[in-house]
């Protein structure tokens, strides 16, 4: 992950310190930093769920071990392909 406007590196860890109201400040340039909403963004959040919606609906995963692991390997996937855009331009 890098800034857009300086290319800092950021660690994928930050990830989760965005939010719709809280976005993430690069520590070089001081760029408030959030996802892009995409495809991208829309195929972890359905991966994501559908582990949910797939470990209640059914009793095809065996143990909730297995959901734990699930969520954070979807959350790993995210962390390492968000697209960070610049506050001001946030596509919708």
């Amino acid at each position: 992950m890098q800034c857009p406007k300086c290319n800092n590196k950021l660690s994928p860890l930050k990830v989760w310190l965005i939010s719709r109201w809280s976005p993430l400040r690069c520590d070089r340039c001081g760029t408030r930093l959030t996802r892009s909403i995409d495809r991208q963004f829309f195929v972890i959040s359905v991966l994501f769920f559908s582990g949910i919606f797939l470990f209640i609906a059914t009793p095809l995963f065996p143990t909730p071990l297995f959901l734990i692991g699930w969520l954070i390997a979807v959350m790993f996937v995210d962390a390492y392909t968000v697209r960070l855009v610049p506050d001001d331009k946030l596509e919708l």
